[in-house]
């Protein structure tokens, strides 16, 4: 979801409509924006190695399914789903799990802005803006390790970017 607001405030808007030049300089002309997004994990399909490369399936080989898959788990980055579901398959077989059977973790992300924009003349304006992507700075999990065969198999070990704020001036003709 997105949104974009003028601040009705300054010369030709609802509230101080008859103020001056210079008032309007610093009072008018203000927009904020914003951009929402929540979104539930991408599919992920759990791998196992293909031992010995009998099978020829360059790292897409899947796991065996041996329990629960949504078995009881505390979702954390340590363990995002229950590793004790999968196991490796046997040389020369490949896995009997099936592809996108889990989901990595979600979105949950916030970007703002806070633009004001001065007029030039009728045709061109100058924007200041001051943006902030990630604005409440909420972790944002990256895809846990999905190789049944690897150490580290399904613990998150990335986020994505922290709150990173930038300032810019746009100039508009």
């Amino acid at each position: 979801s997105s949104f974009v607001y003028n601040i009705p405030v300054g010369r030709g808007m609802k509230y101080g409509s008859t103020m001056n030049k210079v008032a309007d300089a610093f009072i008018g002309g203000w927009q904020v924006n914003g951009i929402a997004t929540f979104q539930v994990g991408f599919p992920m399909t759990i791998t196992g190695n293909d031992d010995g490369g009998l099978n020829d399936t360059f790292g897409t080989n899947r796991a065996d399914i041996v329990g629960d898959i949504h078995g009881s788990v505390n979702r954390s980055i340590a363990q995002w789903f229950n590793t004790a579901a999968f196991k490796q398959p046997a040389i020369g077989y490949l896995g009997n799990s099936g592809r996108s059977i889990l989901n990595a973790p979600g979105i949950n992300n916030w970007d703002t802005g806070l633009f004001k924009n001065f007029k030039i003349t009728e045709r061109a304006n100058v924007q200041f803006r001051f943006e902030s992507f990630n604005s409440w700075n909420h972790t944002q999990w990256g895809v846990p390790d999905r190789n049944v065969a690897s150490p580290n198999f399904g613990r998150v070990q990335d986020a994505r970017a922290a709150r990173v704020n930038q300032g810019g001036l746009k100039f508009l003709f």
